[in-house]
């Protein structure tokens, strides 16, 4: 069994990252921000994969080269360029990427949520056993994971990305599918003024502080 995880990024650029917190921390803050919670997540996905066999990681890189995020985060993890399109475009391809090179499991998650660890990813694999899709619900109406058993583009499709809607959407374009859905424990996620108290500790980090390790 090959569990493939697909960590979905755009590369942390000043005036290019969370542009819903540059009003609080500024172009700068907010890339600095976005920075920590990629590498946080690849801590992560490497503790998750160093945890047990056939597991892969992925990053999906936006915003800039794969070469530039491999020599940033290390040459140990797989390194996918910017297919365009939508959000939901760009995870649809992710999702067939990795089916197409042999995951029989695929979990695609973004960074922006820092609560994520490796036994919420264990929970996930676990949930894919008995359904065919699983999420994993942020506040406000988003889903900082989705886990699939097949390719399933339908439920990427039509959803009203950066709204509230977007969790309930992709539930109705799963369930419309004939999906068997799971659900993960509610987590937040990194998205507004209202929630940097989630990502305190990552603002307090060093700049200078490395993903690998």
């Amino acid at each position: 069994m090959i569990d493939h995880l697909v960590l979905m990024s755009g590369h942390p650029a000043a005036g290019n990252s969370l542009p819903r917190l540059v009003s609080v921390l500024g172009d700068d803050g907010a890339a600095r921000l976005q920075r920590s919670l990629l590498e946080r997540a690849v801590r992560t996905a490497r503790h998750w994969r160093d945890g047990g066999e056939d597991r892969r990681v992925t990053v999906s890189c936006r915003g800039a080269s794969a070469r530039e995020f491999r020599d940033w985060l290390g040459d140990d993890l797989e390194f996918d360029g910017d297919s365009g399109g939508s959000p939901g475009a760009r995870m649809a391809v992710a999702s067939v990427r990795a089916f197409t090179r042999g995951a029989d499991r695929v979990l695609l998650a973004g960074v922006q949520c820092p609560d994520l660890t490796s036994v919420q990813l264990a929970r996930a694999l676990f949930a894919l056993q008995h359904v065919d899709c699983v999420l994993g619900p942020g506040h406000a109406g988003r889903y900082y994971l989705i886990g699939l058993v097949a390719p399933a583009p339908a439920v990427f499709a039509g959803i009203p990305w950066g709204t509230g809607a977007v969790l309930s959407r992709t539930l109705a374009a799963a369930r419309h599918g004939d999906l068997r859905v799971g659900l993960l424990p509610t987590l937040p996620m990194v998205h507004g003024p209202g929630d940097l108290v989630h990502a305190a500790h990552l603002i307090a980090e060093p700049v200078s502080r490395k993903a690998q390790g």
